[in-house]
């Protein structure tokens, strides 16, 4: 499987934000990136497959991808989408906030929430998308990049807004949580490690309840399901990804023992890796890598 490099969306190094778009989009094979993207479909219809299922796509249709997210369309008609592609370190760096923002958070890539629920513009809020994204593409370093951030909130602002979850019954967040957020974020970079609670904890300089209950209150779910989640997203990238064994894969992600890898594989996607890999896995280069 194709994975598109950062090197082939962003102009410059310093230059992490970016946009494209694609039209009369033929069927593209399953894929992965280095980046978020936020694909936003302008025009016609297509079938999206990936990790979290399969969906029908038309004007409107949201589709968000973490790093090391696969996806791919299939039945294309007429299909027109513009993706935006944010680099994950802008999302520690320039607005490191918006991981604090309950409602923005999984838009900046938040890992543990996945994106098993569809996101709908109303026509408004897509004229709006549709006029900011293409003021992002290209450019340096300097006012335009500045610019670009501005309109990248404005983006996020927007399509937050229209979150299908953001209306659930949920406890409001009033504060951040720097060290649930900095336990976020070892957990992301090392995911093999046998963590504990008591382990991330001391890492982070907090007691084990004061970091379970932030963690909570931060991200919607302890530490040690959080870390399940970034398992299995690494693991089914690995499967479709690679020709490595499944065993080890397990390795890799945390999982030693065989067995044990494969009920928490199938706990997350309902299948074995083998059947996963078996449904999903590709070999063929997709026609517009970076879609």
């Amino acid at each position: 499987m194709h994975r598109v490099q950062r090197a082939e969306v962003f102009s410059a190094v310093a230059v992490a934000v970016a946009a494209e778009r694609f039209d009369r989009l033929p069927e593209t094979t399953a894929h992965s990136h280095d980046f978020i993207e936020l694909a936003v479909v302008t025009h016609g219809t297509a079938t999206h497959r990936a990790a979290s299922g399969v969906r029908r796509l038309r004007r409107g249709s949201v589709i968000l991808l973490r790093p090391g997210d696969w996806h791919g369309y299939e039945d294309c008609r007429g299909l027109s989408v513009s993706n935006l592609y944010v680099a994950p370190e802008v999302f520690r760096r320039e607005l490191a906030w918006v991981r604090e923002e309950p409602q923005l958070a999984r838009l900046a890539g938040a890992a543990g929430a996945p994106d098993d629920q569809p996101w709908q513009l109303p026509a408004g809020v897509l004229e709006t998308v549709e006029s900011a994204l293409p003021e992002m593409a290209g450019g340096a370093p300097g006012p335009r990049y500045a610019m670009r951030l501005g309109l990248l909130l404005c983006v996020l602002g927007a399509v937050a807004a229209t979150d299908p979850g953001h209306d659930r019954e949920a406890a409001p967040v009033h504060r951040a949580y720097p060290a649930a957020l900095a336990a976020a974020g070892l957990l992301e970079e090392d995911v093999a490690t046998q963590w504990t609670l008591g382990a991330l904890a001391a890492a982070v300089h907090v007691s084990s309840t004061h970091l379970a209950r932030q963690f909570t209150a931060q991200l919607g779910t302890s530490p040690i399901a959080y870390l399940g989640r970034l398992r299995a997203e690494r693991a089914a990238a690995l499967l479709i990804e690679t020709d490595l064994p499944v065993a080890t894969i397990g390795r890799m992600v945390g999982w030693p023992d065989p067995n044990y890898a494969s009920r928490r594989f199938r706990q997350y996607f309902g299948h074995s890796p083998a059947t996963y890999r078996r449904l999903f896995g590709s070999s063929a280069e997709p026609s517009n890598s970076a879609v």
